[in-house]
């Protein structure tokens, strides 16, 4: 019998919440010296991890009710690819941006502003030292979501043993973030990356200046994805 919309959105917002509560959170456990005194020696090993392991959490918690997308590139890519009814689009991306922004609340009640201000709640940044940084921020956006929507899309395929895919799907998240969080801050999520801008705002009002790059770069990696998915498998089609 199928869920509810309104069950299936309670639960993708839920995981969503999750995600961005968790990953985020470990950045400013990381940033903020003050009153974490042990973060500066955690480093990226320490956010990815939490990243990924907060995705399986979400996905273990409510994979079998909304498909755990938590994320609007992955439902971008899966309704390009044919694996997702577009009807469910719009209400699964407010859902995403209703969990992200809570997630911020929250931490932002947890934390304070002092702490949270260090890094702007755990926001994703472009590194500005580097020689071209927009565009090097934009590209591994593109580049870290579409290893990641193809993780999905491979692991969620009807012939691929199920073992393996929450695992599959969280130790891609973090291990584009060990590789790229340093050029982008690998949030790979326009929703991951609401959350923080907004509630930023609050004490940081250039927190949504960088806003652009986490939702064109992710959702182009998330189409691209789709797209390469399918002339790979012969098995999905636009729609």
């Amino acid at each position: 019998m199928e869920r509810p919309l309104s069950s299936v959105l309670v639960a993708e917002a839920y995981g969503t919440f999750v995600l961005t509560l968790l990953g985020p959170l470990a950045i400013t456990v990381v940033s903020d010296h003050t009153l974490f005194p042990n973060g500066a020696s955690l480093g990226l090993g320490f956010i990815g991890l939490a990243h990924g392991v907060a995705l399986l959490i979400g996905i273990a918690s409510v994979g079998a009710i909304s498909g755990a997308h938590f994320n609007p590139a992955v439902t971008i890519g899966l309704t390009y690819a044919g694996r997702f009814p577009k009807s469910r689009v719009v209400p699964y991306i407010i859902a995403q941006l209703v969990g992200a922004l809570l997630a911020s609340l929250a931490q932002l009640a947890l934390v304070g502003i002092e702490a949270g201000k260090v890094a702007d709640l755990g926001n994703a940044a472009p590194n500005l030292q580097l020689p071209f940084p927009i565009f090097a921020a934009v590209f591994a956006e593109v580049i870290g979501t579409m290893i990641l929507v193809m993780t999905v899309l491979g692991s969620t395929d009807p012939s691929e043993p199920a073992l393996w895919k929450p695992s599959a799907i969280g130790l891609s998240l973090a291990a584009v973030i060990w590789g790229l969080g340093a050029i982008s801050g690998a949030s790979l999520n326009p929703a991951r990356s609401f959350g923080p801008s907004v509630v930023s705002l609050v004490f940081d009002p250039s927190a949504f200046n960088y806003y652009w790059i986490y939702l064109v770069g992710p959702i182009l990696g998330g189409l691209l994805a789709a797209e390469l998915y399918r002339v790979i498998s012969r098995s999905g089609k636009p729609v």
